[in-house]
């Protein structure tokens, strides 16, 4: 399989042009689709208005603005959490409640699962080389300081089961990053461990940022660490959005949710790799992707993470689809 590559000069809604081709556009990470809502473009170009330029200033900087902690207590409340630190993207994210942890516990073993996105690793610091259920058990009966994982598997489609966290103790660090299911599906977890949950609010927020959550102890300590004071904040204007624009968020995960229930009931478990309440799914079969193609959708084709990986096709089902979109797709993979 090839990597589709292709330079837009808007980002795509329901359709993308391609070489001149209008298709229906199924892949990228915009799953509510927050750009197409009036709310949330009304309260943007308010927050350009109030905050025309970006503010690229230390978090500790003589200079505040509420608007941070105002959208670090939303989304903390919104996602079970106390406290939450707000940074640039969720790679940063990732990879200042990495570090801090790793700084709080010099020589701290840190377990690392299968195919864990980079934000939660270093250099020193590789993903599991086993079976998810290996790693869990080591994790355990090693009782291993801090454990690493995504909240889902991704490019490929895999819903984990978080149960075994209870099993966990109370002086182990539980690290999850949660960017590909924040704000499209629940990411609360009940565990033993201390919790810290990261992510991208660039993907179904929509806006370029990142986020820390976890206990108000966790929060207030990673918000005295240099990486965080040091890094530079989340564009002011964007937050803005976010923060006055949650009732628009909320009608599009309705419409998601309708979106892909509506899809996954008609879906052959066999025809594509996705998981039950999640909008993507992903196939390595090139017939199935000019299929779609052929009858108007487009979807990503792409090599991830190693930039030699065997290129797959990754798509989604968005808030901005219709159901004659969806009815017609579904069709199709049945096909």
């Amino acid at each position: 399989m090839t990597n589709f590559r292709h330079f837009a000069h808007s980002i795509p809604g329901r359709i993308i042009e391609v070489e001149g081709k209008s298709y229906r556009w199924l892949g990228g990470t915009n799953y509510l689709g927050i750009g197409e809502h009036p709310l949330f473009n009304e309260k943007l170009k308010k927050g350009i208005d109030l905050f025309p330029q970006n503010w690229g200033s230390s978090r500790k900087n003589n200079i505040q603005f509420s608007v941070w902690n105002d959208l670090e207590n939303t989304l903390a409340e919104k996602q079970g959490h106390e406290a939450a630190a707000l940074c640039s993207s969720g790679f940063a994210a990732g990879q200042i409640a990495l570090q801090f942890l790793l700084k709080q516990y010099p020589g701290a073993r840190y377990s690392l699962a299968p195919y864990s996105h980079p934000a939660i690793s270093t250099f020193q610091h590789s993903p599991f080389d086993g079976s998810r259920a290996s790693w869990i058990q080591h994790g355990i009966k090693e009782k291993v300081k801090i454990i690493g994982t995504d909240g889902i598997r991704t490019p490929f489609v895999e819903l984990f089961d978080f149960n075994w966290t209870k099993d966990l103790h109370q002086e182990q660090f539980l690290l999850i990053d949660e960017s590909h299911r924040i704000g499209v599906q629940d990411i609360q977890i009940n565990s033993s461990a201390q919790l810290l949950q990261t992510a991208s609010l660039s993907k179904a927020y929509g806006i370029p940022g990142g986020i820390i959550m976890g206990s108000q102890s966790l929060i207030d300590e990673i918000k005295k660490d240099p990486l965080w004071i040091g890094s530079s904040p989340p564009n002011l204007a964007f937050c803005y959005a976010c923060l006055h624009a949650q009732k628009a968020y909320e009608e599009q995960r309705e419409i998601l949710t309708e979106n892909v229930t509506l899809f996954q009931s008609g879906l052959s478990a066999s025809s594509v790799i996705w998981a039950p309440g999640h909008p993507s799914f992903c196939t390595t079969n090139e017939n199935i992707i000019q299929k779609l193609e052929n009858h108007g959708f487009k979807m990503n084709q792409f090599s991830y993470p190693q930039w030699n990986d065997p290129a797959i096709g990754r798509a989604s089902i968005h808030a901005t689809l219709k159901k004659a979109d969806i009815m017609e797709l579904s069709q199709l993979l049945q096909e």
